[in-house]
This record gives structure tokens, C-alpha cells and sequence, in this order.
């Protein structure tokens, strides 16, 4: 099973990011959570985000649910209760009937612990801008971890068409994330030949 905390495990670090169950499982179905965990340095789901992603995957069948379960077994993913100002802020909220559990817990908490919030659901993001909480998507963490030096534009490039074709993302979004890759990518070269 896991073991749930209350707001971060003092022997990783501070958590500083919360994905909701939709980024749980792209990435799960992406083979993106270990990259995730480098370039954020720590992730964390709620236990209604564990429930949804896990639990309810598990029972679906899903193949992801069990990559995701052995992520939080192995403690690249930790589990958290929300905390009681979490609690409360979640409590004071009014957020949009089609919000579901998981992703109002991952915008309270990181309201609560001010970290960062990955969300690809629409809603999710809008109520993160309401609520004026940082956050970004999934496709975010692969240019984070280009910039970073994590992985190179062609790894960069593969991991984005495997999360492109989970995410049944537009071709036109596509193409505008790989030309960024590669903008970001001259930059990078760039920047190393004139120092």
C-alpha cells in the first residue's frame, strides 16, 4: 500500500509540485513520471487523485495505474492527506460542479502549500487562475527538462509525441511544442558557443 502524509516527507525535501489525476496518468501512460520527478524535484497527489488514478485505474484494467502505484511504492510519488489549511480552503471554495475531488484537493494544496500545480484538465486550469495559484501542463515539464539539461531535443522530441498521443493532443499544438523544442534548443547551443 502507500503510506499518506500529512504535508511532506522531511527526508525528500520540499514537494514542489501536485499533479491532478489527468497529468497522473498521461504521464503514467507516457513513461514521463521519473522525468517529472527531476524536474520538479518531488511530486505529490492527494489520496482522491490516488483513488482516481490507482485505485479506479487498477479496477479499469489500466496498465498505467500499476506504473503509477509502483511510483508511489518506490516513493517517487508521494501520497498526501490534505492539510488543515488545505481543509479549509477547500471547505471556503466554490468551485465548478465538474470539478471533480481530485483535481479541487491539488488546487487547494498548492494553494495551501503555494507549489506548483500540473493540470491538464481546462477546468482545473481556470479555477488555478481564479484561485491565482501557479501551475502548468504536462507538455511544460519536457521543456523545463530540455532547459534544465535533463534531456536532449531528440529525447524531448519522442517524449512529446508519446504524451502527444496519450493526451489526443491537435497536430497544431504539436507542431508549435516541437518548434519551440528546437527554438529552445538553439538557444541553449547558442548560449554554451558564446560563453
Amino acid at each position: 500500500m502507500f503510506t499518506v502524509l500529512s504535508i511532506q516527507d522531511p527526508t525528500r525535501g520540499a514537494m514542489t509540485a501536485k499533479l491532478d489525476a489527468s497529468a497522473l496518468i498521461y504521464l503514467g501512460k507516457a513513461d514521463l513520471l521519473s522525468l517529472a520527478d527531476k524536474v520538479y524535484h518531488g511530486l505529490a497527489i492527494t489520496t482522491s487523485v490516488y483513488n482516481e488514478a490507482v485505485t479506479g485505474g487498477q479496477s479499469a484494467g489500466h496498465r498505467d495505474a500499476a506504473r503509477i502505484a509502483r511510483a508511489v511504492r518506490d516513493g517517487s510519488i508521494q501520497v498526501v492527506s490534505l492539510a488543515l489549511a488545505a481543509q479549509n480552503l477547500l471547505n471556503r471554495a466554490t468551485f465548478p460542479s465538474a470539478l471533480g475531488p481530485g483535481e479541487q484537493e491539488t488546487i487547494v494544496e498548492a494553494a495551501a502549500q503555494q507549489c506548483l500545480a500540473v493540470l491538464d484538465d481546462v477546468r482545473a486550469r481556470t479555477a488555478a487562475v481564479v484561485m491565482g495559484i501557479e501551475f502548468c501542463r504536462t507538455e511544460t515539464l519536457l521543456l523545463e527538462a530540455m532547459v534544465a539539461g535533463l534531456i536532449s531535443l531528440s529525447e524531448f522530441e519522442a517524449s512529446l509525441l508519446r504524451l502527444a498521443q496519450v493526451r489526443n493532443m491537435k497536430a497544431s499544438e504539436l507542431a508549435e511544442l516541437l518548434r519551440l523544442g528546437r527554438l529552445i534548443s538553439e538557444g541553449l547551443q547558442h548560449d554554451r558557443t558564446s560563453t
